[in-house]
């Protein structure tokens, strides 16, 4: 798996396969449209590894808690692609 973050229009940190994986999931949980995929494909980063485990170990759920480290490495363990962190203005 590959960790990929986005900061335009809004910020996420997707777990997914490929770049178009990762786009795709961001327009379906995030924002965009599926014909702006090129668009957003561009404005995606790839991150390595450590860098997306540590940023979602140190995140914070929508009730403003840590989120707990079994649910940390369940989500960074499993081979399923996952939106890992959203911009939390969309709450």
């Amino acid at each position: 798996m590959n960790y990929y973050e986005f900061d335009v229009p809004y910020y996420a940190l997707i777990k997914a396969n490929n770049g178009e994986e990762a786009v795709k999931l961001y327009i379906e949980v995030v924002a965009g449209e599926e014909n702006k995929i090129d668009d957003i494909l561009e404005n995606c980063q790839l991150v390595p590894e450590y860098y997306a485990a540590a940023k979602f170990a140190r995140s914070k759920d929508k009730d403003k808690k840590m989120i707990e480290l079994e649910e940390v490495l369940w989500y960074l363990g499993s081979d399923e692609p996952e939106v890992l962190l959203i911009d939390g203005s969309l709450f």
